[in-house]
């Protein structure tokens, strides 16, 4: 059997969102984010699979392909 692994991305006060800039490992220039983009290429070197509810899929499949993509995380969803 294989493992279920979750990761969730939330701040201290219960935030699930991207907006506003806490999670653009792209964006703000001349902020150190090398440790982020590390990070989400081990996540990604050991995973094989991405489960998503429907909405999620949905918004997914419309933002990745047109991102500009520093941590490889478009490819990696395009080339399953």
């Amino acid at each position: 059997m294989r493992e279920l692994i979750i990761t969730q991305n939330i701040t201290l006060d219960g935030v699930i969102d991207a907006a506003e800039g806490w999670f653009d490992p792209a964006g703000e220039e001349g902020v150190d984010q090398s440790d982020v983009i590390t990070t989400i290429g081990e996540e990604m070197a050991t995973t094989d699979a991405l489960l998503v509810g429907r909405v999620t899929f949905e918004q997914l499949r419309g933002y990745w392909p047109l991102q500009h993509d520093v941590t490889g995380v478009r490819d990696h969803l395009n080339g399953g």
